[in-house]
């Protein structure tokens, strides 16, 4: 069970989404523009992002920075940022999964935590481009909002949206991305983790057929507190409904992404599985909660350990989702 990230809950909670016709706006101009690059680094890099800002520069990309679990995606693709920011702090000796495979030594660290950013440190590397997030318009979710400016007036930066996207098209900006970036998206591991993706959905598909009656909520949990997602909003937990899972309604507006309720309240979200959010470290007394202990799921060991904002990559995907369908196949119904 995991420590939320209380204050960027808070914030994910009260965002307003944006409306259908704006994003197919957007999404249509995401990652406009010609792409004469080859994996060899030749030509020139141009993309239009969900702010319709556009960014054009001579490939080969050598010093890109970008938001770790954005590096870490690129990664998975093919292509190896010049340095990156965000939750990088090892715990034991070991990055959290939202790092996915990257490895420090070969990288400038801008920041390790949630919220810091150096500012100077990234003017010296003389950057061609930064990519972060954006669950809100015209954020970049990671980089601290005095400072984005400064990066700005520093080098050109992209967004990548976030919010009401599908998995698999966000999966897929991010395969467009690092092909204009000039990774080659023909690769075999690139093509063999799709494949592993395709292989994984057809078998939590078939799960999910042959126990159609089974229940999946998704929660995060602090000692006093509990969040409910809302898998409308929750790419991972979406998909896995469009594949026919039924996923217990967050019991908020269409927009949050989480609601927040107490531990009193649980029970009314109870469900045959629950994914628990594995992001931070083990919190006892959260654990002990009589009502969590109460819950059928707890009590039949249906407690999935949750992976939100992994990677958006089929590589880092295809193992998630086989490991539902399988925790899937092996549940039975409880509530």
């Amino acid at each position: 069970m995991s420590t939320p990230l209380v204050g960027r809950r808070a914030l994910l909670a009260g965002l307003g989404a944006l409306s259908v016709a704006s994003l197919v706006g957007c999404n249509a101009s995401a990652g406009a523009g010609s792409q004469a690059a080859s994996p060899s680094g030749e030509g020139s890099f141009s993309y239009t992002d969900a702010r319709d800002k556009a960014v054009e520069f001579a490939l080969p990309a050598t010093a890109v920075v970008a938001q770790s679990s954005v590096a870490a995606t690129l990664l998975d693709f093919g292509y190896q940022v010049a340095g990156a920011y965000g939750e990088l702090k090892p715990i034991d000796g070991k990055l959290g999964y939202q790092a996915g495979d990257l490895d420090l030594s070969k990288i400038t660290v801008l920041s390790d935590v949630y919220g810091e950013f150096d500012v100077e440190k990234f003017a010296a590397m003389n950057p061609q481009l930064l990519i972060d997030l954006m669950f809100e318009p015209g954020v970049l979710w990671y980089l601290p909002n005095d400072l984005q400016t400064k990066v700005e007036q520093v080098s050109p930066t992209i967004g990548m949206e976030m919010l009401n996207l599908g998995l698999v098209e966000i999966i897929g900006n991010f395969s467009e991305l690092a092909g204009k970036l000039g990774a080659d998206q023909t690769a075999a591991a690139v093509t063999d983790a799709k494949q592993a993706f395709d292989d994984a959905t057809a078998k939590a598909k078939a799960a999910i057929a042959a126990k159609p009656e089974l229940t999946v909520v998704g929660v995060s949990r602090s000692a006093d507190k509990v969040w409910i997602t809302n898998a409308d909003q929750a790419p991972d937990l979406g998909y896995w409904k469009s594949l026919g899972a039924e996923l217990v309604d967050h019991g908020g507006k269409p927009t949050d992404y989480f609601t927040e309720i107490s531990y009193e309240q649980l029970d009314e979200f109870s469900a045959d599985i629950i994914y628990d959010d594995s992001r931070g470290g083990v919190i006892p007394e959260a654990d002990k909660q009589p009502t969590w202990q109460a819950l059928p799921a707890v009590k039949a060991g249906q407690v999935v350990a949750w992976k939100p904002a992994a990677p958006y990559s089929w590589k880092t995907n295809a193992p998630i989702l086989y490991e539902f369908a399988t925790k899937y196949e092996q549940a039975q119904k409880v509530t």
